[in-house]
């Protein structure tokens, strides 16, 4: 499909019969399933089956998350300098964008690949293997400005990189970041762990089955194709390698499992049954907003807690949480904003940026669990400006002379 094609976006795939007639008649590509192993390692040099992730000879590996980098083409340029820090000090294996990667100013084409590429590059021009998965704001300027790039383009623009280890657009699952990424052990030729991704998508229809949602939470859901996709793929990997692969999840919009963890309630949300949660699942961290829910319960927290390969959930979206803790068996948790373009903690003053962060994911293959914990990072803590005021790069950054921009 050509760069520039027009695509639904995902949130008019589920209110309009025009929209879905119109992605129907699409050429899909291979599904998630097929994609993921085969594409990604083709694209790198390696063999049929392959995987592009794998541990060292030390047996370790470790994931960086950072979330809602959400600017435009003149990213602010404390969000680069983070980005690059991290990276340095932590020299991860992979990294993830989790999400709300742009947000919708850009007014071209070419702006929404500038904003993209001025996050993408400190990954990339160090050659560490990275993905994005997509949030509600990912496609604004469609809407706010006319350009074309809805997710499936956005996928198109960012496969170009070297580095990049998103799968091709799937029309057959629904989103279009969804993905399973095999880690590869030390030895031999069986994954030890697996990174899955998901699309959590936009928003929910302004009027679901004819109803308004006043009082409720506006945001879109996993869909149980996605749900599908996930179980099968686990299920098949299972029989692959005659084990289930542990693995860790991630997707930009929280659970409502998220909210049941941090009250230790399910229909309420006050404090009084906090404390107790606390304790109950080990909550560390903050929470200093809303927890920004599907207007529908997805399920994705019970299909995996029934497989048992998923030791995390995690999350982005509201920028200024920050806790984690074991729900059941599960880890929930977000990852915090990473980008200074947005919304923080008490605007407009020196608080703004002190929760701007990234988190980090160890992994040792000669432990039981091979997940051995995960940490959180902060700018304040390295030496970044916090000044409210935004500071813009002067222009947006080159691209790779391999990257058609």
């Amino acid at each position: 499909m050509s760069e520039n094609t027009p695509r639904p976006s995902r949130r008019n795939l589920i209110t309009g019969g025009s929209a879905l007639a119109t992605a129907g008649v699409l050429s899909a590509a291979p599904t998630a399933a097929q994609a993921a192993p085969a594409t990604v390692a083709q694209r790198h040099g390696q063999g049929h089956g392959q995987m592009p992730l794998s541990f060292g000879k030390n047996g370790t590996f470790k994931i960086v998350q950072f979330n809602d980098t959400q600017d435009g083409p003149l990213t602010d340029r404390r969000t680069v300098e983070f980005m690059s820090q991290v990276l340095d000090r932590e020299k991860p294996q992979f990294a993830l964008i989790n999400g709300d990667v742009i947000n919708g100013s850009p007014r071209t084409d070419r702006e929404v690949k500038q904003a993209i590429n001025n996050v993408v590059l400190p990954m990339e021009s160090r050659g560490i293997k990275w993905a994005v998965t997509f949030g509600n704001h990912d496609e604004d300027s469609t809407e706010d400005n006319g350009t074309s790039m809805y997710e499936p383009q956005l996928i198109e623009f960012v496969r170009q990189y070297k580095h990049n280890l998103n799968p091709g657009d799937d029309q057959k699952v629904f989103g279009s970041s969804n993905a399973q990424l095999l880690i590869g052990a030390s030895r031999g030729n069986a994954p030890a762990f697996a990174v899955w991704l998901l699309d959590s998508g936009r928003y929910a229809e302004d009027k679901p089955g004819g109803q308004d949602r006043e009082g409720l939470m506006g945001y879109d859901w996993i869909r149980p194709q996605q749900i599908r996709w996930y179980n099968d793929l686990s299920a098949e990997t299972e029989r692959r390698y005659g084990k289930k692969i542990p693995g860790l999840m991630y997707f930009h919009i929280p659970t409502w499992e998220h909210h049941h963890m941090w009250y230790g309630q399910q229909f309420t949300s006050d404090d009084q049954g906090h404390a107790a949660a606390v304790k109950r699942h080990e909550i560390v961290g903050e929470k200093h907003e809303n927890v920004y829910t599907a207007m529908i319960n997805s399920g994705i927290y019970a299909a995996a807690k029934e497989r048992g390969d998923i030791l995390g959930m995690y999350c982005g979206h509201d920028h200024i949480n920050t806790y984690m803790g074991n729900y059941f068996g599960i880890e929930l948790g977000y990852g915090p904003g990473t980008g200074f373009g947005t919304y923080g903690l008490n605007d407009g003053t020196r608080d703004q940026h002190t929760l701007r962060g990234a988190r980090v994911f160890e992994l040792d293959e000669r432990t039981d669990r091979i997940y051995t914990g995960t940490r959180l990072i902060f700018a304040k803590d390295l030496g970044i400006d916090m000044a409210p005021e935004t500071q813009p790069i002067e222009r947006p950054e080159r691209f790779p002379r391999y990257v058609r921009g």
